[in-house]
Protein backbone atom coordinates (compact mmCIF):
# COMPACT_ATOMS: atom_id res chain seq x y z
CA UNK A 1 0.00 0.00 0.00
CA UNK A 2 1.44 3.27 -1.05
CA UNK A 3 1.89 6.51 1.38
CA UNK A 4 -1.24 8.41 1.14
CA UNK A 5 -0.57 11.99 -0.19
CA UNK A 6 -2.95 14.07 2.48
CA UNK A 7 -4.00 17.59 2.78
CA UNK A 8 -5.03 19.73 6.27
CA UNK A 9 -8.31 18.11 6.34
CA UNK A 10 -7.52 14.12 5.54
CA UNK A 11 -4.65 14.60 8.25
CA UNK A 12 -7.47 15.72 10.88
CA UNK A 13 -9.64 12.77 9.70
CA UNK A 14 -6.89 9.99 9.78
CA UNK A 15 -6.02 11.36 13.18
CA UNK A 16 -9.27 9.40 14.48
CA UNK A 17 -7.82 6.13 13.39
CA UNK A 18 -7.07 2.87 15.33
CA UNK A 19 -3.85 2.04 13.14
CA UNK A 20 -1.15 4.71 14.47
CA UNK A 21 -0.35 6.99 11.98
CA UNK A 22 3.03 7.71 10.27
CA UNK A 23 3.17 10.94 8.75
CA UNK A 24 6.41 12.06 6.31
CA UNK A 25 6.47 15.94 5.90
CA UNK A 26 8.15 16.77 2.85
CA UNK A 27 9.08 19.30 0.10
CA UNK A 28 9.49 19.32 -3.90
CA UNK A 29 11.99 20.97 -3.42
CA UNK A 30 14.26 18.77 -0.86
CA UNK A 31 16.40 16.60 -2.51
CA UNK A 32 16.89 14.28 0.37
CA UNK A 33 13.17 13.97 0.44
CA UNK A 34 13.32 12.62 -3.28
CA UNK A 35 16.03 10.66 -2.50
CA UNK A 36 14.05 8.44 0.31
CA UNK A 37 11.46 8.09 -1.17
CA UNK A 38 11.27 4.59 -2.35
CA UNK A 39 12.86 3.79 1.26
CA UNK A 40 9.16 5.45 2.36
CA UNK A 41 7.19 3.57 -0.26
CA UNK A 42 8.86 0.49 0.72
CA UNK A 43 8.44 1.19 4.33
CA UNK A 44 4.72 2.02 3.37
CA UNK A 45 4.13 -1.36 1.69
CA UNK A 46 5.69 -3.28 4.54
CA UNK A 47 3.56 -1.62 7.37
CA UNK A 48 0.64 -1.16 5.33
CA UNK A 49 -1.28 -4.07 7.94
CA UNK A 50 0.09 -2.38 10.78
CA UNK A 51 0.34 1.67 10.50
CA UNK A 52 -1.06 4.01 8.14
CA UNK A 53 1.69 5.94 5.57
CA UNK A 54 0.95 9.51 4.62
CA UNK A 55 3.25 12.31 2.99
CA UNK A 56 2.30 16.00 3.64
CA UNK A 57 3.87 18.43 1.20
CA UNK A 58 4.72 21.53 3.50
CA UNK A 59 4.45 23.91 1.28
CA UNK A 60 0.94 23.34 0.11
CA UNK A 61 0.32 22.76 3.83
CA UNK A 62 2.13 25.25 5.70
CA UNK A 63 0.04 25.88 8.49
CA UNK A 64 -0.30 22.41 9.57
CA UNK A 65 3.84 22.28 9.37
CA UNK A 66 3.88 25.24 11.55
CA UNK A 67 0.82 23.63 13.68
CA UNK A 68 3.15 20.52 13.75
CA UNK A 69 6.77 22.12 14.70
CA UNK A 70 7.78 21.31 11.77
CA UNK A 71 12.04 23.06 10.70
CA UNK A 72 13.26 20.54 8.71
CA UNK A 73 12.30 18.35 6.15
CA UNK A 74 12.17 15.21 5.61
CA UNK A 75 10.63 14.82 9.24
CA UNK A 76 8.50 11.34 9.97
CA UNK A 77 6.44 11.96 12.69
CA UNK A 78 4.15 8.63 14.35
CA UNK A 79 1.17 9.45 15.69
CA UNK A 80 -1.43 7.38 17.82
CA UNK A 81 -4.60 8.26 18.62
CA UNK A 82 -4.22 11.70 17.16
CA UNK A 83 -1.13 12.57 19.12
CA UNK A 84 2.34 12.31 17.81
CA UNK A 85 4.42 9.93 19.80
CA UNK A 86 7.41 10.33 18.27
CA UNK A 87 9.50 11.78 15.34
CA UNK A 88 12.71 11.64 13.15
CA UNK A 89 14.12 13.76 11.12
CA UNK A 90 16.23 13.18 7.67
CA UNK A 91 16.63 9.85 8.63
CA UNK A 92 19.24 7.69 6.46
CA UNK A 93 17.79 4.53 5.23
CA UNK A 94 14.57 2.49 5.65
CA UNK A 95 16.62 0.62 8.21
CA UNK A 96 16.46 3.51 10.05
CA UNK A 97 12.73 4.12 9.69
CA UNK A 98 12.67 0.53 10.52
CA UNK A 99 14.20 1.17 14.14
CA UNK A 100 12.40 4.47 14.80
CA UNK A 101 9.04 2.69 13.82
CA UNK A 102 9.47 -0.49 16.01
CA UNK A 103 10.73 1.98 18.81
CA UNK A 104 8.24 4.42 18.59
CA UNK A 105 5.32 1.35 18.61
CA UNK A 106 6.96 0.53 21.69
CA UNK A 107 5.80 4.07 23.44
Amino acid sequence: MSAIDMNNEQFRQVMSSDKPVLVEFWAPWCGYCRRIISAYERVSDEYGDTIITARINIDEEAQLAEEEHIEAVPTLILYRNGKAVDFIVAPDSKAEIDKFINEALKK
